[in-house]
């Protein structure tokens, strides 16, 4: 007699993909914003938190339409929250170690036959030694980055309530 298996629930639509070390102050943006996205429940919305852009997380990029990076980088004063579109990486090894949004696309292609829209959302920084909180900048750019993942939320799932802000 076999046990039937439970039904799969269904794949997000939009993924957001927030990295980076939570050990590491400003690095930290990345986790935070994922977390900050989780916590709402947005309907087709799944949000995850990582330290790395690792193999596994192909799978789970090839199954949304929609994906959304976030992560902290090194500016100088005044710069400000970065949003660029992103396609995979040209010829990528499917077996290389995956540590660039670009190169996970390029892995959920190659793997999956999958090519999700893409966008980088870049948070700057200022203060990436070992520590738990985050520099005035850093801050300030999370509920930046914030408006700006509702803003691509709603753009590509109209029908779903995605609130004009999402906090932190």
């Amino acid at each position: 007699m076999s046990i039937p298996s439970a039904p799969r629930p269904p794949q997000p639509d939009i993924l957001v993909l927030g990295y980076g070390s939570s050990l590491r102050s400003d690095d930290s943006v990345g986790p935070r914003a994922a977390a900050a996205i989780a916590r709402r429940a947005l309907p087709g919305v799944r949000a995850t938190a990582t330290a790395q852009l690792t193999p596994e997380l192909a799978e789970s990029v090839a199954a949304a339409r929609l994906v959304v990076f976030v992560d902290a980088r090194r500016a100088p004063a005044g710069a400000r929250v970065r949003t660029q579109r992103i396609e995979a990486a040209p010829a990528a090894p499917a077996l290389a170690h995956v540590s660039t949004p670009e190169g996970l696309l390029a892995l959920a292609q190659t793997l999956f036959g999958a090519r999700p829209r893409a966008w980088l959302v870049t948070v700057p920084g200022t203060h990436f030694a070992v520590g738990e909180g985050l520099s005035p900048r850093a801050r300030t750019g999370l509920d930046a980055a914030l408006r700006t993942i509702a803003t691509l939320v709603r753009r590509a799932a109209p029908r779903a309530a995605a609130p004009a802000r999402i906090g932190g």
